[in-house]
């Protein structure tokens, strides 16, 4: 701004005297507006503050440019306050008008001109400070410049070369010593010239300079010089070698070009002088010294390649005729090679660029260090980098299997590869063999290690491979006939791995009859008479036993007929109850109940023992009876031959018998004593007592017992009517069959195994070795295909001794551990109840299906199996089974797929075993896990 603090200062008290001054009360006189700066000039660049001096109350004004209120884009803005800021672009005429117009007299104002330029190009310096005569190039350094500036030379405009804002580049001719003074134009509109430096300019002295200015040439060789001639624009030289012009042949000859060509014989000196004389001042003169040498020869391997991109080639060099056999390795002439073309290091191993060039071609060249004419060179071929790719990168191949590897070979039309294992071409029967086409055949025997890796590499580029890695794996378990398994599931306390082979050599019907023939083992009377000894025992018999058929059968039969260690509490008083169930389990149904009734052992738990006639003081004991018939033999409801209920005319379920029924069955089966009539006698059967027998006729179930029969008739005449009585079949029948196969059993089913148990096929009454026979070989059991009603929960004896044989093991005849099951709820030989340990008519909760065996398999049932198999797991070491896949999960997890669960594990299940067990810290640990969880799993929970 150009107003003077002093003229500020009058404007500041003439401001402040119109503010004090109050006029009188008449017409207010205008007077003229002035604007500062009248006159000014700005660049396009900078900004300008405008005052007003107003004599005029109230002396407030609106400001223009070129009469445009507040200014606009092309002429520029002014702000209220009279601040302006010029255009993006100085308008063609340059010069503007700012005014100031009195608001209230609007007549008034006051106008300034201003003139908008281009900054202005200062020029600091220039460089060189001086230059010779003739053509000259000066750089110059400064601020503003612009594409558009132009420099001026005394004034002239001279070729001007725009390099940056302070810098430019100025080429010209100077005729004559002397000075040019030079400055920088900025062109219009808004145009300005900056301020000047001056350059002198001086006469050259000539000189002559010759490179190289000492060289070896090897003889017929050839080495090319250039001359640079200073101080005058005569750059002609001629070219001499040894004082000769043109040279000859002794010394050789150079062209006029200044091209060297060493003689072919060497001279008698080795020594030459190449000369360049200035033809504007031949006087003066430039040399150079030539050595002469014997020819030197090189030679480069390969002399071609074809490297593809990012790959390496090693070149090697050969130079004959001279000592020192050095060479610098060049890329397209470019020593050392380049990002684009590729590189190569001093010991000539080149490097492909990472990118295709223009040029696929490359030239690598050696040259002599004792003379650059000696080189030789070798030809490269940029290819596209091939890679390779093949699938799988990682498998598991099990001894004597094969895999099929895949490779996928891009960048190259020849696919081929070929491919190693572990380093051999081909393979070898050590660690497995593979064919051209990628086929690998695992070895026979397992190698000192079980990671193998296959190399295929490209057949047109050695350096192009890849590879997949091998783990050996020992073969897969013998696949598990689940048809077998099943039925030894039924037929057993669970297959093991000799049961399983021999059933499966011989087949179902000669494995029963073998069976069935083999004689019964004997039970152990303990020396201690402990019942712990004999629970002991017996769950070692349910795991060891030959007779496996003949155990399981006796078994489902003490859930029939029940007796129980909560009161006969000595091992003589329950021995009897069994060896009467294995004795009767493949005889006649009722033979059977005719030793039960006569036990000492039921006499005691149901109170049959002693029970006597009516007298004044007591009457029959109803117990026995009751649960013969409830239990034993008929049940309360009338059956139909396929198990379902007889329906009256109302659909109301019938009664099979009434209170009336169960004491006359009472009167019938009174009389019975302990032998030799002792208290609780228990070695040998219980004996009539006449005197304690009721007399009386009995009439129940529509038989009639006559007056006056003896004890063991009327006992007798009772299992008769029983044996007939039609509910027996379908009722003995459903309850074996929810022992052995399946809690569900459909109406056929039972109807086709009453049939048998009642003799309607042509055989015996109550022939329990053809009922069983009949049960296990029923289509329905021998179904594989398991439906959602099919199969029943093994209850924890079962599923435990199970466990135990499906690892060929069993427990011993005094395991100590049989306090574990009545932790859950299945004390052996101690069931809760005259029902067992389970009702036989449980249902699963919120189901129709019967599920005798859920109901003791209660959340805390579950853990403590679970407890339990744990142990049982982990007090196996190695599980010799499972060894040879500790280090194989998908082998580990079909392995005990096969031994436990016989193949039919889902593979959501085989997933999270192998997820389960991997993290194992050893073979142990992973083999346990697997094992463990897999015996936990409802699949494993589940006899189907």
């Amino acid at each position: 701004m150009h107003t003077t603090p002093s003229h500020m200062t009058r404007l500041s008290i003439a401001a402040l005297a119109l503010t004090l001054w109050t006029a009188p009360a008449r017409a207010q006189v205008a007077g003229p507006i002035t604007v500062y700066p009248t006159t000014s000039s700005l660049e396009a660049t900078s900004t300008l503050q405008f005052t007003a001096y107003v004599p005029i109350s109230p002396n407030t004004v609106v400001w223009s440019v070129n009469g445009i209120a507040g200014g606009d884009n092309t002429v520029g803005t002014i702000s209220a306050t009279g601040f302006y800021k010029p255009p993006a672009v100085i308008p063609a005429n340059n010069v503007l008008t700012v005014s100031a117009k009195s608001t209230p007299f609007p007549a008034q104002i006051g106008n300034a001109a201003l003139t908008i330029t281009r900054p202005y190009p200062w020029l600091w310096s220039a460089s060189p400070a001086s230059v010779v005569v003739g053509n000259y190039k000066v750089t110059f350094n400064g601020s503003n410049f612009a594409p558009d500036s132009k420099a001026l030379a005394n004034g002239v405009p001279v070729p001007t070369t725009y390099v940056s804002p302070t810098s430019l580049i100025v080429n010209g001719a100077a005729a004559q010593a002397g000075s040019i003074t030079f400055a920088v134009s900025q062109p219009g509109p808004g145009a300005v010239t900056g301020n000047t430096v001056s350059v002198q300019v001086k006469t050259a002295i000539i000189s002559v300079t010759v490179a190289p200015a000492a060289v070896t040439v090897p003889l017929t060789n050839s080495q090319a010089f250039t001359a640079n001639v200073a101080g005058t624009v005569n750059t002609a030289v001629t070219w001499s070698v040894n004082n000769i012009a043109g040279g000859d042949a002794i010394n050789g000859t150079i062209t006029a070009g200044g091209v060297y060509t060493a003689p072919a014989a060497m001279p008698a000196s080795t020594v030459v002088t190449v000369r360049a004389n200035s033809a504007a001042s031949p006087g003066t003169i430039g040399q150079a010294t030539v050595t002469l040498l014997a020819p030197i020869t090189i030679t480069v391997s390969p002399p071609a390649a074809t490297v593809a991109l990012g790959k390496t080639q090693a070149f090697a060099s050969v130079v004959t005729g001279n000592a020192n056999t050095a060479v610098t390795w060049s890329v397209n002439g470019v020593n050392g090679g380049s990002a684009a073309a590729g590189t190569v290091s001093v010991a000539g191993v080149y490097t492909a660029p990472a990118v295709m060039p223009a040029s696929s071609a490359a030239t690598i060249r050696a040259t002599s260090v004792v003379s650059g004419s000696a080189f030789a060179q070798a030809a490269v071929t940029l290819v596209p980098p091939i890679t390779i790719t093949v699938a799988p990168t990682v498998a598991i191949v099990r001894l004597g299997d094969t895999q099929t590897f895949t490779p996928t070979v891009t960048g190259n039309a020849n696919t081929a590869v070929t491919w190693t294992v572990n380093g051999t071409p081909g393979g070898s029967a050590t660690v497995g063999t593979i064919t051209a086409a990628g086929v690998y055949t695992a070895p026979a025997a397992m190698p000192p290690s079980s990671a193998v890796t296959l190399v295929a590499t490209s057949v047109a580029s050695a350096s192009a491979f890849t590879q997949a890695a091998v783990t050996l794996a020992p073969p897969l378990p013998p696949v598990t006939s689940l048809a077998d398994a099943r039925f030894l599931e039924q037929a057993s306390f669970g297959p093991s791995p000799a049961t399983l082979a021999h059933l499966h050599q011989v087949g179902i019907n000669a494995y029963l009859d073998e069976q069935f023939a083999l004689p019964e083992t004997t039970i152990p009377m303990p020396a201690d008479n402990n019942m712990d000894s004999i629970r002991q025992w017996m769950l070692y018999n349910y795991s060891a036993s030959p007779d496996q058929l003949r155990q399981r059968v006796a078994f489902a039969l003490s859930q029939i007929i029940v007796t129980s260690a909560n009161k006969l509490i000595y091992a003589d008083e329950i021995i009897p109850w069994l060896q009467i169930l294995s004795k009767h389990a493949f005889g006649n149904y009722r033979d059977l109940l005719r030793d039960i009734s006569t036990s000492p052992s039921m006499g005691k738990y149901l109170d049959l023992a002693n029970s006597t006639k009516p007298s004044a003081g007591s009457g029959a004991n109803e117990n026995y009876p009751r649960e013969l018939m409830q239990l034993f033999s008929i049940g309360l409801w009338q059956l139909n031959e396929d198990g379902s209920f007889v329906k009256d005319a109302d659909g109301n379920q019938v009664p099979t018998y009434d209170q009336n029924t169960v004491r006359q069955v009472a009167l019938a089966l009174t009389g019975w004593v302990y032998a030799n009539n002792a208290y609780e006698y228990f070695g040998s059967p219980m004996v009539p007592q006449p005197a304690n027998h009721d007399l009386t006729s009995k009439t129940f179930l529509g038989c009639t017992l006559q007056a006056g029969q003896s004890v063991d008739q009327d006992l007798d005449g009772v299992l008769d009517c029983l044996m007939q009585h039609p509910n027996m079949p379908p009722f003995v029948a459903t309850r074996l069959i929810r022992l052995l196969a399946t809690s569900n059993p459909t109406p056929g089913f039972i109807q086709r195994v009453a049939d048998v148990f009642a003799g309607a096929t042509g055989g015996t009454r109550g022939d329990l070795a053809a009922t069983v026979r009949a049960i296990l070989t029923d289509p329905e059991a021998r179904l594989d295909t398991g439906t959602p009603t099919s199969g029943r929960l093994k209850d924890a004896i079962g599923q435990t001794v199970g466990l135990v044989r499906s690892f060929g093991g069993s427990f011993g005849p005094a395991n100590q551990i049989t306090y574990l099951y009545a932790n859950m709820s299945q004390d052996i030989l101690t069931p809760a109840s005259v029902f067992s340990w389970f009702s036989p008519l449980y249902h699963i909760p919120n189901s129709t299906l019967f599920g005798p065996e859920f109901q003791i398999y209660s959340q805390t049932d579950a853990t403590l199996r679970g407890n339990f198999f744990y142990s049982l797991i982990g007090g196996a070491p190695g599980l010799p089974a499972f060894q040879p896949y500790g280090n194989d999960m998908p082998g580990l997890a079909e392995a005990v797929n096969q031994l436990l669960l016989y193949g039919r594990m889902p593979a959501g299940m085989k997933q999270a075993l192998i997820a389960a067990a991997t993290p194992g810290y050893d073979a142990q640990t992973r083999i346990t896990t697997m094992v463990y969880l897999a015996a936990l799993s409802g699949q494993y929970a589940v006899q189907y």
